[in-house]
């Protein structure tokens, strides 16, 4: 008996609005605002490519739940391509995308199979007589908080048998935890391979069998950096490879780099120059963030970050390759130096921002607010790590009297 290839993709969030980018040149901004549908015509052609026997799409197609007619109607036309090679396309919806929205409908073809709000199974059977047995449902609201894996019941008849579901792995405090569930339950179930959706990290949870998040496609702020993309499987009855293949059109980066000592600006400069260079790739876009850690600087040494960063991002928005340097901070680390005298109060200070309650009892004003907490996310402990060190850093801007250095 032959084995399986397909390509399980999630979270592609066609139509991101792209918050908070505002201030980008034209060119840019237009490159952003299309990336994602250009990460999914990467999926199409990789598809084609390898005649993949099927698409499994895990839930957040679009960004919200009013789906852009446009972007359907371009979305419609990939499908026709997969169409014309007789791939076919699974698709579950989750939280972003949920079939309790309201918007225009286009009519996809034939090849595309929607699970609705009931978890159901789909049969797909290969030319050689290779029987698979695709199992999944759709959200039909956006808070959808019961454990949904309980209803996924493995029947038999089926040579591999595979679940699609949008949702939270136990533990996971970075999303919304929608439909959670956890490792043990997934693995009782006995499915060969497990596509999920939602977690924007590609993370996978287990090889044997394969339950993967393949992450979205195409990162969307400075939050997702790194590689994103899609996975492509080769399952065979009791093996399977898997290959993830990067699909992103713009990449989200941070680079830290550590100094003893800057002694002059030109210097500062041709460091950030330099490491801009290093993450430049060939027909990619790149946002970029720095972080400046260093010892100790010079007392002359006085700039704003918008001098440093007009600089670094001179000539960068007619460029394919471009890389946009969007944000630089400039943490000095020697408290000793810098604060002297005040070294017993910036200990106290200190030693309450390092105490994650007593960050999180700070800003619970803030997520208190009626108006501000509909646009909050919960902070991860990386996040909370950059407060608490934006902070410091502030703190020895004020005790130092060198506030030209900004971080």
């Amino acid at each position: 008996m032959s084995g399986l290839t397909f390509i399980h993709t999630a979270d592609l969030h066609l139509d991101s609005p792209f918050k908070g980018m505002r201030q980008l040149p034209k060119e840019i901004v237009t490159r952003l605002h299309n990336s994602t549908f250009l990460s999914f015509q990467k999926i199409v052609k990789l598809a084609i490519k390898e005649h993949v026997d099927f698409v499994l799409i895990s839930g957040d197609l679009f960004d919200g739940e009013n789906r852009n007619l446009l972007t359907q109607v371009k979305l419609r036309q990939e499908f026709q391509r997969l169409n014309q090679h007789n791939i076919q396309v699974y698709i579950i919806h989750g939280n972003h995308d949920h079939l309790g929205g309201k918007w225009i409908s286009v009519e996809f073809p034939e090849n595309v199979h929607i699970f609705s709000e009931k978890p159901e199974m789909m049969v797909y059977k290969k030319e050689n007589g290779v029987t698979v047995h695709l199992y999944g449902f759709s959200y039909g609201q956006r808070h959808l908080i019961e454990r949904s894996a309980r209803h996924y019941k493995k029947v038999d008849g089926a040579d591999f048998h595979i679940g699609l579901l949008h949702g939270s792995i136990e533990g996971n405090t970075e999303h919304s935890p929608y439909s959670p569930f956890s490792l043990k339950e997934l693995l009782d179930i006995g499915f060969d391979y497990w596509a999920l959706g939602h977690i924007h990290k590609r993370t996978e949870l287990s090889l044997y069998p394969p339950i993967i998040y393949p992450g979205n496609i195409q990162g969307r702020h400075k939050k997702e950096i790194g590689e994103k993309g899609c996975y492509l499987v080769r399952l065979q009855q009791k093996e399977a490879s898997l290959q993830f293949v990067s699909t992103h059109d713009i990449l989200w980066e941070k680079k830290e780099l550590k100094f003893e000592e800057i002694h002059s600006f030109d210097e500062l400069l041709a460091f950030c120059q330099n490491e801009r260079e290093n993450v430049r790739q060939n027909n990619t876009g790149v946002f970029l963030e720095l972080v400046i850690r260093v010892e100790q600087v010079n007392e002359e040494l006085l700039f704003t970050e918008e001098d440093l960063l007009e600089l670094l991002q001179e000539d960068e928005e007619g460029r394919e390759d471009f890389v946009w340097v969007h944000s630089v901070k400039l943490n000095v680390l020697s408290a000793e130096i810098l604060l002297e005298g005040n070294q017993s109060f910036y200990s106290l200070i200190s030693s309450h921002a390092e105490n994650k309650e007593t960050v999180l009892e700070a800003l619970l004003p803030l997520y208190a607010h009626s108006a501000a907490r509909r646009f909050l996310e919960n902070l991860s402990d990386e996040e909370l790590q950059q407060i608490t060190e934006e902070a410091k850093s502030l703190l020895f801007a004020l005790l130092s009297g060198k506030g030209g250095i900004t971080s």
